[in-house]
């Protein structure tokens, strides 16, 4: 509770206000941050709503009922987690089944999605459905990198709560310890979220700045052995979906970090170089968007090496 207090105040602060004053939503979205900063708000959350010793609208975090939902134990507190790429409609659909039924801890049911941003369409228009129209005593909190990546019609129905995104000390010396420079730890996590650092450490972290500068350089050259570039010097880095997660985070950074080289924003963070300089402003925003594209084409199976030769194709084009 004081980690996140000391990192979260003004959030915390808000909500014990909203549960002071008895006037909690039935539909939240917490985003930015990290997947654990944002897991460990949501868990605070449902504790809120069954600590026997709640002071100011926060939950003492020591009681039986406090431990029992940081634990996962609670029936009234369901979670959605998923490995996969994509949370589809017949997993909401098994959750609202379950989120419905009567609450037996309490007087109230709680449903947490985490990384919401992975819904389909489809089971993003299913759950709406019962955002519009919730049963009993519900309360539905949704945990994604960014707002931005739901649909507008979920955004506008829910109540949107931005995390922080300062650095945390204590993931900074988790990746420190995995090999990691300390400056590299708080650019990485600038990036990417920390759980997609931990499987690698420094060395590799930087193998794959390397990797995208250098094929993105062939690119700017309009070379088209960049597309051969995927499978000799790309693939045999990219071990499995999170690494093929972190190398689109890393690809949109640069995209970012050359928009801001172009417009003299702020620092850039993985790049101080203009590596696409043969390209005008207007072209790179659609390579970013042919970007964007290719990670939804991504979440729904396609192979990531063929989407990562297409997009050769389509930029040296």
């Amino acid at each position: 509770m004081e980690s996140l207090v000391k990192e979260q105040p003004r959030v915390v602060h808000e909500f014990q206000k909203i549960i002071s004053s008895n006037m909690l939503s039935h539909a939240y979205l917490i985003d930015s941050a990290s997947s654990k900063v944002r897991q460990q708000m949501a868990i605070w959350l449902a504790q809120s709503q069954f600590c026997d010793n709640l002071v100011d609208g926060a939950p003492d975090q020591t009681c039986q009922k406090c431990q029992t939902i940081a634990l996962g134990d609670n029936p009234d507190v369901l979670e959605v987690k998923t490995d996969k790429r994509s949370i589809g409609v017949d997993d909401i659909k098994f959750f609202k089944k379950e989120a419905n039924m009567a609450a037996t801890q309490g007087k109230r049911r709680i449903l947490i999605i985490d990384e919401a941003e992975k819904m389909t369409v489809q089971a993003a228009n299913n759950l709406l459905k019962t955002i519009e129209e919730p049963e009993g005593n519900l309360m539905i909190i949704l945990l994604a990198e960014s707002a931005k990546q739901l649909l507008p019609t979920i955004q506008s129905r829910v109540q949107i709560f931005h995390l922080s995104n300062q650095s945390n000390d204590d993931e900074i010396t988790a990746l420190v310890n995995l090999g990691f420079k300390e400056e590299q730890a708080k650019r990485a996590l600038k990036v990417t979220d920390i759980k997609y650092l931990e499987a690698i450490d420094g060395e590799k972290f930087q193998a794959y700045t390397t990797v995208i500068t250098s094929w993105l350089k062939e690119i700017n050259k309009q070379k088209i052995n960049s597309f051969v570039d995927i499978q000799t010097d790309v693939m045999p880095l990219v071990e499995n979906k999170d690494q093929q997660h972190l190398f689109f985070d890393m690809l949109n950074q640069i995209f970012s970090d050359i928009l801001s080289i172009r417009y003299n924003l702020e620092k850039s963070t993985l790049t101080s170089v203009d590596i696409l300089s043969n390209k005008s402003i207007k072209r790179v925003i659609q390579m970013s968007d042919d970007l964007f594209t290719a990670q939804q084409m991504w979440k729904s199976n396609v192979s990531f090496q063929a989407i990562l030769e297409d997009l050769s194709l389509k930029f040296v084009d």
